[in-house]
């Protein structure tokens, strides 16, 4: 698997970008002028986006539950809503419209949601009450690709960083 990602602020300037291929990655920090490799994992815990690893991301962004039913489990289904948990214990919950999209997912903690996603007119919702934050988005260009993007890669005068200290502004706009 592989995905890239590219922040842009409302009038296009770049914030910060994102190359993941299977084990790897690259992160580039465009305000900052810096970049970071990593391998395996990266904590993502300065990017709002909730407690998933880096290989859900295009599945959140786009809507998805970012989680399977354990293996050993059959999810609960009543109307439109599904129920499961996922391998680690987690407890899900999504509604799905009659087309099959999801319109809603919420994570539980104990006996309330702590993270949620929603889709309110053309914008994406993700809520993190333990965190305290609220990211929104919407899709603005959709196309089908017809190989696979070009690798990102540091412009020159970049300055290579530990990834720890690469985080997005808590300011700045979600990916867009």
């Amino acid at each position: 698997m592989r995905y890239q990602i590219q922040a842009v602020d409302p009038v296009g300037r770049s914030l910060w970008g994102l190359d993941v291929t299977a084990e790897r990655g690259l992160w580039l920090d465009h305000r900052g002028k810096a970049t970071c490799a990593f391998e395996g994992s990266f904590d993502v815990s300065g990017i709002a986006l909730g407690p998933f690893p880096l290989l859900s991301l295009p599945s959140l962004l786009m809507g998805r539950v970012p989680a399977e039913p354990a293996e050993d489990t059959e999810p609960e289904r009543t109307g439109r809503q599904v129920q499961f948990r996922d391998e680690v214990g987690r407890r899900w919950a999504a509604e799905v419209g009659g087309d099959g999209a999801v319109e809603g997912w919420r994570l539980w903690d104990q006996e309330e949601p702590t993270v949620w996603f929603s889709r309110r007119d053309s914008w994406a919702y993700l809520s993190d009450r333990t965190r305290g934050v609220q990211v929104r988005w919407r899709e603005v260009l959709h196309e089908s690709l017809e190989r696979e993007p070009e690798p990102l890669k540091a412009p020159a005068g970049y300055r290579e960083a530990p990834c720890r200290d690469l985080v997005p502004p808590r300011q700045g706009n979600p990916p867009g």
